[in-house]
C-alpha cells in the first residue's frame, strides 16, 4: 500500500480528500495534518510515500513544507492540491520537484485519474532493475506513465515503437498539431502520420477537426482527448 499524508487546514477538505483516496485501490491515508507542526511531526512518524498538499496554511505557505520534504524526506513525493492558479506559484512548485499539481475544487474523476498516474509511476520505478532504458526513463520525466495499448493489439501497418514515439510527442504538447508537425517530429512521410494519427483517433486518443487554411483547402487539425 502507498501511505498518503493529507496537508490541508480546513478538515472538512481534508475528509473529503480523504475519501477520494479510500475509494482508489493501493492506497492508504496515514494522517491528517492541519498546520506546520502537525505537518513536520507526521512526515516524521509516518514516512509516507505521498503527501497531497495544500498551498495556503495560516502559519506557513505550502511551498515552505515542500521545500522541507525535499531537504528532510527525499523519497517522499508530494502532489499539490489548492486554489492557487498564479503561473509562479505552479512554476515554484514544479521547481520544488512536486509530482502534479491540482487546482481545487477538485473533482473525482480528475482526482483518480492523477491518483492512478501516480501509482503506475511508482510501479514503473519500483520494478525490475535498478537500470533503466530510455522509454523508463521519458516516462519518469513526463511523471505521467500512460497504459500501453498491448502490441497483439495493434493493427497491421501500426508499429509499436513509432506508435510509442507519437504518442509520448503528444505528451509533452497540449497544442493543436497537423500531418506535417508529426512528419517533423518523428522523420516520417506523410501516408505514414497520417496511418498513426488516423488510429489513435479510432481508438479515443485524439480527435481530429477540419479547419481551413488561408488558400481555403480544408486541413485535419487533431487535438487530444482530455
Amino acid at each position: 500500500m502507498i501511505k498518503v499524508l493529507i496537508v490541508e487546514d480546513d478538515l472538512g477538505v481534508a475528509r473529503i480528500n480523504q475519501r477520494f483516496v479510500e475509494k482508489i485501490g493501493g492506497l492508504q491515508v496515514v494522517g491528517i495534518a492541519t498546520d506546520e507542526e502537525q505537518s513536520k511531526e507526521q512526515l516524521e512518524i509516518f514516512e509516507p510515500d505521498l503527501v497531497l498538499l495544500d498551498l495556503y496554511f495560516p502559519d506557513m505557505h505550502g511551498l515552505q513544507l515542500l521545500q522541507h520534504i525535499r531537504l528532510r524526506h527525499r523519497h517522499t513525493d508530494v502532489i499539490i492540491i489548492t486554489a492557487a492558479k498564479e503561473l509562479d506559484t505552479v512554476r515554484e512548485a514544479i521547481r520544488g520537484g512536486v509530482f502534479d499539481y491540482i487546482i481545487k475544487p477538485v473533482i473525482f474523476n480528475t482526482f483518480a485519474e492523477k491518483m492512478k498516474n501516480y501509482i503506475l509511476f511508482r510501479k514503473n520505478i519500483e520494478q525490475g532493475n535498478r537500470q533503466v532504458d530510455q522509454e523508463q526513463v521519458d516516462l519518469l520525466l513526463l511523471r505521467r506513465p500512460q497504459e500501453k495499448i498491448p502490441i497483439s493489439d495493434l493493427p497491421k501497418g501500426i508499429d509499436k515503437l513509432t506508435l510509442e514515439k507519437i504518442t509520448l510527442y503528444l505528451e509533452q504538447s497540449n497544442a493543436a498539431f497537423t500531418v506535417e508537425d508529426i512528419c517533423v517530429r518523428i522523420g516520417s512521410s506523410r501516408t505514414t502520420a497520417r496511418r498513426y494519427l488516423e488510429y489513435l483517433v479510432s481508438v479515443g486518443k485524439l480527435k481530429a477537426d477540419v479547419s481551413y487554411g488561408t488558400v481555403g483547402r480544408p486541413e485535419r487539425i487533431y487535438r487530444t482527448v482530455n
